[in-house]
């Protein structure tokens, strides 16, 4: 039945990722919401289960709006106090907080440093030769946005596949995520490429697990020609490439800036080899 949004006064997002539910985060939501129920505060508050909010080091997590307030290390027990704090007192929980609006910092005893992608460095690669080559971030999050950044510029790659098939990016007419697991890229002439980017879960089969990409990189001659991507899976057998053309300066400035953080082209700079 649909809930009186003008009614509720506070919202309870509930993470339901596969770190938070091993760290009992359904147990959590149940009693949070018998609390709710039994003491007749159903109306006026809202609980949403989410998927992974990316901070699994920290879990169970749960966010309360408004106040943009993060809860780590949830138990039944903590979240009754943090029920009552904010409905009743509308004041958060301090000690139990991981950020809140106006914090200078992620207050996390297990706090993981992000991954940065490092600067295209000097290497032999066997593929290659000698050339600049540096990793991306393989996540959905990332090759999704890649691909439907190459579909709005539809020119200037290429795409092959280990069978040495050659698609035209001036090609592709559709980026389609729909799929849990797979990206499928479709082709003038209704030709489809299933690229598997999300997250497998281990209980898929062992072909799908080995068609998944885990390693992006990012590479260039020493003159600046021929620059691309490989995508690689776990064992680091190579799925697909793309091969960016002479004149493709504004994807390779694409992947410099948004893909690799803003790094800087090793021809165009004096870097450390």
């Amino acid at each position: 039945m649909g809930k009186k949004l003008n009614l509720v006064q506070q919202t309870f997002f509930f993470c339901e990722g596969d770190s938070c539910r091993k760290k009992g985060s359904e147990q959590i939501i149940r009693i949070a919401r018998s609390y709710l129920r039994n003491k007749d505060l159903w109306d006026k508050t809202h609980t949403i289960k989410t998927r992974c909010n990316g901070r699994c080091e920290d879990a169970p997590t749960c966010i309360v709006q408004e106040g943009n307030h993060w809860y780590k290390q949830v138990t039944p027990e903590k979240i009754i106090s943090i029920l009552d704090s904010h409905i009743n007192h509308n004041i958060p929980v301090e000690e139990y907080l991981l950020f809140k609006n106006g914090s200078n910092k992620v207050d996390s005893e297990n706090e993981l440093k992000p991954f940065k992608p490092q600067d295209l460095k000097k290497v032999e690669d066997n593929k290659l030769g000698p050339c600049y080559l540096t990793k991306g971030l393989s996540s959905d999050q990332y090759l999704f946005p890649l691909f439907q950044f190459l579909k709005e510029i539809n020119q200037g790659a290429v795409l092959i596949l280990n069978e040495n098939q050659r698609f035209d990016i001036k090609d592709l007419t559709d980026v389609n995520y729909i799929d849990p697991y797979t990206l499928t890229l479709t082709f003038t002439g209704n030709k489809s490429v299933n690229l598997v980017i999300g997250a497998v879960p281990k209980h898929e089969s062992e072909k799908l697990t080995q068609n998944k990409i885990t390693s992006t990189e990012y590479f260039m001659k020493e003159d600046g020609s021929n620059r691309g991507i490989m995508f690689k899976n776990r064992k680091g057998t190579q799925i697909a490439e793309i091969l960016l053309k002479e004149d493709s300066d504004v994807i390779w400035d694409y992947c410099l800036n948004i893909q690799l953080s803003k790094k800087l082209d090793p021809t165009k700079k004096s870097i450390n080899v």
